[in-house]
């Protein structure tokens, strides 16, 4: 008997602190304290039931007070998916995000484009999940919450973030290499509990010492600037990533959700190493330092001798086998020659020997190759296409804008890529495979360019580039120089996307150059389509030039769901009787009228131009009607007692 009241005592002692957690973690769900952040909320928007992604998901991950906040679009979607609808949800980091550039230049929102395209039966709805600074261990994390909200396809673009993204383990925010215990955090962090820690944790951090305004988010996560190749800390990165593209996989294939992995592409031409192993030679191994040599090395490729050139690599490979410098040397040498299979080989080489590891290596889109076919995902091979697209074969400044991030062209060619793929695996019908494409990106202006490359022009200047001053004066447009310009002020002062391309479009039509003025106006519209102030100034614009039949469709086509069907009814009925279409604008125009949201001074003016149009039709007993409709609701309108004294007597 006491043996088993002993045993109970030692039951009920170590239950205990299990059922205090149990209720503490329950009161705290009852009265939602600490909840985590969610990936999604559910909204009414205008009387529609709406979700919207979470702008401040990444605080799951990310402390504030040690790093800037990655943030979500707050894109919405309908949180019942109808029945037509094609909903896919992108997955992945900077590049999924679309970093350096804003809203309609992602690989997402081309790609939703050329779907509303090529299936104009169908609607689509391509979600954009992109968060800068993610490795895939976030992207798992995702996965249940994406799951819950019905997708036809998840596209996933990720790999270049496993060692310095959140919990990578070269990272600011890590627990190490451990692939299993990071995930289970991961899972533990759905606790309420978990959560009231880490508010804790967080509040007692000390702030960053570091200039949070003046650094990159890529130096700010960073705990291990360097990582060799083949160390073991490389390799179990690597294997993590593997277990964690498998897993995101899986799971999505038992909810029935097909998936589309994409391998990874980089700047390799263009790029030097990020970092590279390099040391003084001991004694007898020869004069001058390593810096010394690859400088000889250099003149030696300016005066185009390229034998000694070589002859020197080779003999400082023997030494130093991991050096990415001299593969990437190597790589000029023979681009230089003709060779470019063996200068793709060097440069491909000199990437996966990067000390510091902004570019995944080969093995990555190895991992992604296998892994795809062996937990049946769609593989799209992004980097052969690139690849395909590229002077020699070796990708370059002509299709990314820096390291690994592509320039508008080449996230238009990552849409096509992703669209290929969609075709191929049938997802959709009817087939479009043999529909072609378009080969430029869509709704894109020298403003967007600009945004995206002034920002690459001060991350030039920032580690692991270089660290120098941003010199904006030294900025070279990538086309007006007035574009540069509006692009700066966006970037340094109002931070307002819309507003900058309305400032372009206003610069241009001063200058007399409506149609461009124009394409800033489809830039805004091509990301708010539901928008009904894209589609006015199209049809303003239209107007000034006299374009009546342009102007209509224009004013056609603006949505009247907006709180403005009144007055956009009221300017069609205008253009509807320049174009003679005189039974349509007197329709028309009584639409107007009896709109709620037109004002009272907009009504009247619409009722006397409705009784000029029936005076110009000669019914003139509407046009008295009309008239006497006026003078009853304001009996001093000037413009109506006029009428009345010219055409009905006074």
């Amino acid at each position: 008997m006491k043996t088993v009241r002993s045993l109970g005592f030692r039951l009920a002692a170590l239950l205990l602190p299990l059922a205090i957690l149990a209720l503490l973690e329950g009161g705290l769900r009852l009265f939602d304290l600490f909840p985590r952040e969610p990936l999604f909320v559910d909204a009414v928007q205008e009387g529609r039931e709406v979700t919207r992604l979470n702008p401040d998901v990444a605080r799951r991950y990310f402390n504030p007070k040690r790093v800037i906040v990655p943030n979500l679009y707050p894109e919405l979607f309908s949180r019942r998916k109808p029945a037509e609808v094609f909903r896919v949800f992108c997955l992945g980091g900077s590049t999924t995000a679309g970093f350096p550039f804003e809203f309609q230049v992602p690989f997402p929102a081309q790609l939703q484009n050329q779907l509303t395209n090529l299936y104009p039966g169908r609607r689509f709805e391509v979600i954009n999940l992109g968060l800068s600074a993610i490795s895939s261990f976030t992207v798992l994390d995702f996965i249940p919450e994406v799951l819950d909200r019905q997708p036809d396809l998840v596209v996933l673009y990720m790999g270049h973030n496993e060692f310095y993204g959140a919990y990578g383990s070269a990272s600011s925010i890590s627990f190490g290499r451990n692939g299993h215990l990071i995930r289970l955090y991961l899972r533990l962090q759905r606790l309420h509990l978990v959560q009231m820690i880490r508010s804790a944790l967080i509040a007692l951090t000390p702030a960053a010492r570091m200039d949070l305004d003046n650094t990159t988010l890529m130096e700010q996560v960073i705990a291990d600037k360097e990582v060799l190749f083949g160390s073991p800390k490389y390799n179990a990165t690597l294997g993590n990533f593997r277990t964690n593209l498998g897993l995101i996989i899986a799971r999505c294939r038992r909810a029935g959700v097909p998936v589309m992995a994409g391998t990874l592409v980089c700047n390799l031409r263009d790029q030097a190493p990020l970092g590279s192993t390099g040391r003084r030679p001991q004694k007898g191994e020869g004069e001058g330092t390593v810096p010394e040599q690859l400088a000889r090395c250099d003149r030696l490729i300016q005066q185009k001798s390229y034998p000694e050139a070589m002859a020197l690599i080779d003999e400082m490979t023997a030494k130093d086998s991991l050096s990415a410098d001299l593969r990437f040397r190597a790589g000029r040498i023979h681009l230089a020659l003709g060779d470019s299979l063996t200068a793709q080989a060097d440069f491909s080489a000199a990437r996966d020997r990067d000390l510091v590891r902004f570019r995944a290596s080969s093995e990555v889109n190895r991992i992604i190759t296998e892994t795809a076919r062996d937990k049946g995902a769609i593989l799209v091979d992004i980097a052969a296409v690139f690849a395909s697209a590229s002077p020699g074969g070796i990708p370059g400044n002509e299709m990314i804008c820096d390291h690994l991030h592509p320039n508008p062209v080449g996230y238009q060619l990552m849409a096509q890529t992703f669209l290929a793929g969609i075709n191929r695996a049938h997802l959709l019908a009817p087939d479009a495979s043999g529909v072609r494409t378009r080969i430029t990106p869509f709704a894109v202006t020298d403003l967007d360019w600009d945004i995206g490359m002034l920002r690459i022009f001060k991350l030039l200047h920032r580690w692991p580039f270089a660290n120098q001053p941003v010199e904006y004066d030294r900025y070279k447009p990538h086309g007006s120089p007035a574009a540069a310009q509006v692009a700066l002020d966006f970037l340094l002062n109002h931070h307002n996307w819309v507003r900058a391309h309305y400032d372009m479009a206003d610069t241009l039509a001063r200058r007399g150059d409506a149609e461009d003025a124009r394409q800033e106006f489809w830039a805004v519209l091509s990301y708010y389509p539901e928008r009904p102030e894209p589609w006015i100034k199209i049809a303003e614009s239209y107007e000034q030039e006299g374009e009546w039949s342009r102007a209509e469709k224009a004013w056609i086509a603006t949505p009247l769901d907006s709180g403005k069907k009144g007055w956009i009814c009221y300017r069609l009925a205008l253009v509807q009787w320049r174009l003679n279409q005189k039974a349509s604008a007197i329709q028309t125009i009584q639409e107007a009228i009896v709109a709620p949201d037109l004002t009272a001074a907009q009504r009247l003016e619409a009722k006397f131009d409705l009784a000029g149009f029936f005076i110009a039709l000669k019914r003139m007993d509407f046009a008295r009607r009309v008239v006497e409709d006026i003078l009853h609701e304001k009996p001093d309108f000037q413009p109506a007692l006029e009428m009345k004294t010219r055409y009905f007597g006074a």
